[in-house]
């Protein structure tokens, strides 16, 4: 079995960045408590050159146990929720999938 990374840079709609902070951290929060295969989810705020949250900016760094559990991440009902909500909340989204190489 390959463990999986899933790295996503988020960038918030204005005025939707303290709605956006709350939900994505509770959706962690459930990974990793319902989701067996969820090793490993963290959010991140990406700081500027003077050490400063970037507004409006967020990261998230995912780990699976391998394919099987990002596929069962992607078919829950939470899941299917928040990708509907991304669209009221975000204004771009960039996920990148990595094999952990170990």
């Amino acid at each position: 079995m390959q463990k999986l990374a899933l790295i996503v840079r988020y960038e918030t709609l204005p005025g939707k960045e303290s709605e956006f902070d709350g939900i994505i951290r509770a959706h962690a929060k459930a990974c990793l408590a319902e989701e067996p295969g969820c090793l490993r989810f963290e959010v991140l705020r990406p700081l500027d050159d003077d050490g400063r949250p970037m507004p409006g900016h967020f990261m998230a760094s995912e780990l699976f146990a391998d394919e099987e559990a990002l596929a069962a991440h992607r078919a829950t009902p939470r899941w299917q929720r928040l990708n509907e909500r991304f669209g009221q909340l975000l204004a771009s989204r960039k996920p990148v999938l990595c094999v952990v190489r170990d």
